[in-house]
């Protein structure tokens, strides 16, 4: 298990980020653990956008990264428009696409 998150060399975004200030261990649980603390922390962050943008471009595969785990991830590149995929910097879209998904979450979590 990872004892500290990985930092995103040269990125400003990432000292504004909320998460060095939280337990690692929410951030990348156990095979099968619980992501909702670590997305709690995300979804009041600042910076969750260019976070999540950071691991959609660099293919991160661990842990939650601007509110998705890596299954999360994954499902949103392959949904995601191909002018989207692999274009580095459009976050708009990514961060629309990210908006949607927890007003569904949250949809679902209500209904």
């Amino acid at each position: 298990m990872l004892q500290t998150q990985p930092r995103p060399s040269d990125e400003d975004w990432y000292s504004q980020a909320v998460c060095p200030e939280t337990d690692p261990d929410a951030f990348f649980p156990e095979k099968g653990g619980s992501t909702a603390d670590a997305k709690k922390v995300c979804r009041g962050c600042p910076v969750k956008d260019p976070c999540l943008q950071w691991a959609l471009d660099n293919d991160e595969r661990y842990g939650v990264w601007g509110g998705l785990s890596d299954r999360e991830r994954r499902r949103l590149k392959r949904g995601a428009p191909s002018e989207w995929v692999g274009e580095p910097r459009r976050l708009p879209a990514i961060a629309a696409s990210t908006v949607e998904w927890y007003e569904d979450q949250d949809a679902r979590l209500a209904g």
